[in-house]
């Protein structure tokens, strides 16, 4: 049973102890959901050899809530940072980070996009200047949140109204920061004004909801990721969500677990929301020690419970086990399959390298005997022929440029292994 390969995948980054300590603070099991369009298995396959595994994440699951966030090894001040500077070349090396240069991007599109484009990016400009970036100004407004809470609970034993009225107001404002509480209340106030039969009041704040949604990071977390899956090499995922559900399915895959099938999922539906779970705990954050967090730009690191995927050879007797999401930042996260001991993290590819793994690992073999498909056929070989058809003309593409042709469009393979083409 693997979930593409058993043995943990060590980051680079502090002598690989970044992936020990993600790892370690995420071994405290949060309750497994099942989501209602696909469900798990309920027992967790394990190799002999990993029950033990198993039985130690079962201690973990009996810690008291306040240590679950301090299953850190400590960190030297000057520990890893020449590792760090290797990953980060890695990582540039393997194109997993876009340019740099978003504002010209940002801009290039408001330019030449319409006006109802250049309305809906200036509205969410506005909408992230409203909410407390993720990261330390996030969780230092939460602490002077949890501060102001207990400030209105002394203010009302004692009766003090002045006080009380001031602390409310502080309260109430620090709130409208929170961009993921925000989306839970708005969500509960839309819910509400639905049951009332409120169409305008329910749509008001559908909207409001949404834009909160847009601000934060892990339900934003759309489109393609590599990751190393162990001795299989780097594969790349799609990130897509059903409602708060995030489902990461395998857009390049290996004997294991294919490409088109589930690698991940996790029920990131706002804690004490409208529909959410509310028997499954909610993980603390890790915190990071102040040499990991100056690294890092950030002080905590949240988590939430999941499913990986697993299975044996030929995609043979797979299984659901119970693992944590990991989010480092906006441009990273991690995966960890908790009783397995394996975790893998993920980057977002440059186009180019998006490209080059859908060529060489996304369609099978071209043939030149394959059979067009037919109106009778399946829409997936349709799709599966047309992608094959895309692949061998962009070689052909590439190699007419190389040799100079005027135009190296003017043909388009049609699945005959012949001189003549379309267009030509």
């Amino acid at each position: 049973m693997k979930a593409n390969q058993l043995s943990p995948f060590k980051f680079l980054i502090g002598n690989g102890a970044i992936s020990v300590i993600l790892f370690s603070a995420s071994l405290r099991v949060g309750s497994s959901f099942v989501p209602s369009y696909k469900q798990p298995l309920e027992s967790t396959f394990l190799p002999a050899s990993a029950r033990s595994s198993q039985r130690m994440t079962a201690l973990f699951s009996e810690r008291s809530p306040s240590d679950n966030s301090r299953d850190f090894r400590a960190f030297s001040e000057d520990d890893g940072k020449s590792d760090i500077r290797e990953e980060e070349n890695l990582l540039r090396a393997s194109e997993f980070l876009l340019d740099d240069d978003h504002d010209d991007l940002h801009d290039r599109a408001v330019e030449r996009g319409s006006d109802v484009r250049r309305v809906r990016l200036d509205r969410e400009s506005g909408t992230e200047g409203k909410f407390a970036k993720h990261g330390d100004e996030l969780w230092t407004l939460r602490a002077d949140m949890a501060r102001l809470s207990k400030e209105l609970i002394d203010s009302l034993t004692e009766g003090n109204r002045e006080r009380e009225r001031s602390v409310r107001s502080q309260l109430l404002r620090a709130e409208k920061r929170d961009a993921e509480l925000v989306y839970r209340l708005e969500l509960e106030a839309m819910e509400k004004a639905d049951t009332e039969g409120r169409a305008d009041d329910a749509r008001h704040h559908r909207e409001e909801a949404l834009a909160a949604r847009s601000c934060v990071p892990h339900l934003n977390l759309e489109g393609l990721w590599v990751g190393k899956y162990g001795s299989h090499g780097y594969e790349m995922i799609n990130v897509t969500y059903v409602g708060d559900t995030l489902i990461a399915f395998k857009v390049t895959g290996d004997r294991n677990v294919p490409k088109g099938e589930i690698t991940f999922q996790t029920n990131l539906v706002p804690k004490d929301a409208v529909g959410a779970i509310k028997e499954a705990e909610a993980l603390n954050p890790i915190v990071l020690t102040d040499a990991a967090a100056k690294k890092w730009g950030t002080k905590q690191l949240p988590r939430y419970s999941g499913l990986g995927q697993v299975a044996e050879d030929g995609f043979t007797n797979k299984q659901w086990m119970d693992g944590q999401l990991i989010i480092i930042g906006e441009d990273y996260f991690s995966f960890a399959w908790l009783p397995i001991g394996h975790q893998i993290f993920f980057g977002r590819p440059s186009a180019e390298l998006s490209l080059k793994m859908l060529r060489e690992k996304g369609t099978t073999a071209v043939q030149a005997s394959s059979r067009p498909p037919s109106v009778h056929d399946d829409v997936s070989v349709m799709k599966e022929y047309a992608a094959r058809c895309l692949e061998v003309t962009t070689q052909f593409i590439e190699d007419d440029v190389l040799e100079g042709k005027t135009d190296p469009f003017s043909c388009i393979w049609n699945g005959e292994s012949t001189e003549e083409c379309y267009f030509e």
